[in-house]
């Protein structure tokens, strides 16, 4: 029988089918399986991280709740609409005192439902120095009863050196 490939041909051929071979047999097996083992050498490392993370807040377990009840009294969640408006109302009148400013009008605007939490709108018009609404709003951003600045507005008084403020303030209620 006559040869139809060379020796070199035949070399080529070969060479080039095993070539083909180990690149489907890489990119099929062995890159699924390095991609796969990478993936969760990377999960195996977060989660080594979340274990320390949670040994170090174990380790420091009777400070955390020494300060949780510290803080929790203070900063407890009222339940009813009344008594939670009512509160806000008195806090942010007592912030006003505090920074001598005065009320001139002070609404409730209703509230918002969201699924874990409402959301109760006031707004308020101050009067006072720029001092004393410094004072204020950082009482306000800074209050333990989750109540945020959403907008302001700032106004000079006429034929006095006194400011006028307008300020919608929100305060976050859990959902019971």
């Amino acid at each position: 029988m006559q040869k139809i490939l060379s020796k070199r041909e035949e070399t080529i051929l070969f060479s080039t089918i095993g070539m083909i071979v180990f690149f489907v047999f890489f990119n099929f097996v062995i890159s699924p399986a390095i991609d796969k083992y990478e993936a969760l050498n990377k999960e195996i490392t977060i989660t080594k991280v979340k274990f320390r993370k949670c040994l170090s807040l174990l380790n420091r377990k009777s400070y955390i709740e020494s300060h949780y009840r510290k803080f929790s009294a203070q900063a407890a969640l009222p339940s009813e609409k009344g008594d939670s408006l009512v509160d806000v109302l008195s806090e942010l009148e007592g912030f006003a005192k505090e920074a001598n400013m005065r009320i001139a009008d002070m609404r409730p605007q209703g509230q918002r439902n969201v699924d874990l939490y409402k959301e109760y709108m006031i707004d308020i018009k101050l009067e006072g120095n720029i001092e004393g609404f410094l004072k204020f709003i950082f009482n306000v951003e800074n209050s333990l009863s989750l109540l945020r600045i959403k907008k302001f507005q700032l106004s000079a008084k006429q034929q006095s050196g006194l400011l006028e403020g307008t300020f919608s303030i929100s305060k976050l209620a859990l959902n019971e």
